[in-house]
């Protein structure tokens, strides 16, 4: 321990900044090295001591080290996670939970105040998935030593399984015409365009107007009351009227693919740009910028950084913004 020094330091942070910091050296074979250090014990207090120390040091790197260091600090709490080592005062940590969920989640910072790689929040999550995977697929997620990695666990999983849910929900420019209205039998002679006998037709392209722009006031308006920093996605009446706009917008794709007289036509383009402004408004509160769970998995490569450490991109599924509704999407 250093002279004054608040926490020890002792062979254990040693091995870990040398092995997390040189490619060369084998993780494996220094895992072998830092479970005797962490063992090398006079009494449970200084088990404790030990393991509190190795949290420390694995913290520290992934907070202030490069992205090398990052990367291979993962790689070692993982392995001490996967070959059964139960520390409960390590994997209990509350600072280091607390970093490795940051990560995980993209909500913090490094010590330099810059974003982590997206390689390095790509590992972390399936790390963190695959920590919680391992203690139920192993009946430990009741065992103490293991409950501050399951909750960790559990919360990852929910964020991205909720983000894949705004993904889906958020390409809405793509929904197709819904083709529950039908055309007559007899299109167009010359172009083969299906066409409707707007007198019969009338009362309903009315009905799915006034319909429409209900539903695009009724969104915006649950929208309007959500609290400061809320997702649209965690609300369940804004999703509810979500998906009615969304359901009525296809009804008024398919009239609009239909109807040629102008009498209906203008109404129908005008109840259209309000769903799509209503439904973009609940896009943009949904949080869906993040990475999908699907994202977690991809190996699209960023150019190598100063470090020369080479990281990847999260790729981002961003919905059209185009709201023409004669355009190619939407399927007749």
């Amino acid at each position: 321990m250093g002279f004054l020094s608040d926490h020890p330091h002792t062979a254990i942070t040693d091995t870990i900044d040398l092995c997390v910091s040189r490619p060369e050296c084998s993780l494996e074979v220094e895992l072998g090295t830092l479970v005797g250090l962490i063992r090398n014990k006079s009494s449970d207090y200084e088990y404790e001591t030990n393991q509190e120390e190795a949290a420390r040091a694995l913290r520290k790197k992934l907070k202030y080290g490069n992205r090398l260091q990052q990367s291979r600090s993962l790689d070692l709490f993982d392995l001490f996670v996967t070959q059964g080592l139960r520390f409960v005062v390590l994997y209990n940590d509350d600072k280091l939970i607390e970093r490795l969920q940051g990560i995980a989640l993209n909500k913090v910072t490094d010590s330099r105040g810059g974003r982590y790689s997206s390689k390095i929040v790509k590992k972390c999550a399936n790390y963190v998935l695959g920590w919680y995977s391992y203690a139920v697929s192993n009946g430990a997620q009741s065992n103490r030593a293991y409950a501050s990695i399951v909750e960790l666990g559990r919360v990852v999983k929910r964020h991205y399984s909720r983000t894949r849910q705004s993904r889906e929900r958020s390409n809405f420019m793509n929904d197709q015409a819904d083709e529950s209205v039908h055309a007559t039998n007899d299109p167009d002679q010359m172009y083969g365009i299906p066409r409707i006998d707007i007198k019969k037709a009338a009362p309903a392209i009315r009905v799915v107007i006034s319909d429409g722009l209900a539903a695009a006031i009724s969104l915006r308006n649950s929208l309007m009351v959500l609290p400061s920093g809320a997702r649209s996605t965690d609300d369940e009446e804004a999703t509810a009227r979500f998906i009615q706009a969304r359901s009525i917008r296809r009804k008024v794709l398919r009239y609009l693919q239909l109807v040629t007289e102008e009498e209906f036509l203008g109404s129908l383009i005008h109840a259209n740009d309000e769903l799509v402004k209503a439904l973009a408004s609940y896009d943009e509160k949904s949080g869906a910028s993040e990475a999908s769970s699907e994202e977690l998995y991809s190996d699209e490569d960023e150019d190598q950084d100063s470090s020369g450490y080479e990281s990847s991109s999260v790729a981002s599924v961003q919905p059209s913004t185009s709201s023409n509704p004669f355009g190619d999407q939407n399927k007749i």
